[in-house]
């Protein structure tokens, strides 16, 4: 996992959070096109924001987007969102 982190603090005018896929290319693979990771975006006064990305969290597309999927219907706090994916990744 790439460790990329964005700013983001309990202060933050931030009135709902999503999580989604992301594609990121594979120049050094050829037999691998691309690898997903989650974003995290908040609402910002109507304005989707990244606050956090993790690239780099699986080769399998559906496995991602079950991620977020089940990330977005349990309402997951942006604070446990390294912790919760890791924890994907370990389990």
């Amino acid at each position: 996992m790439t460790e990329r982190r964005e700013i983001w603090s309990a202060g933050s005018p931030v009135q709902a959070v999503r999580y989604q896929a992301v594609c990121s290319p594979l120049e050094d693979n050829p037999e691998v096109a691309c690898t997903y990771g989650l974003a995290c975006l908040g609402d910002c006064q109507g304005t989707w924001v990244q606050m956090d990305l993790i690239e780099d969290v699986s080769p399998s597309r559906d496995n991602v987007l079950h991620l977020a999927s089940c990330f977005n219907r349990l309402g997951l706090s942006p604070l446990h969102f390294r912790d919760a994916v890791l924890d994907s990744l370990n389990g």
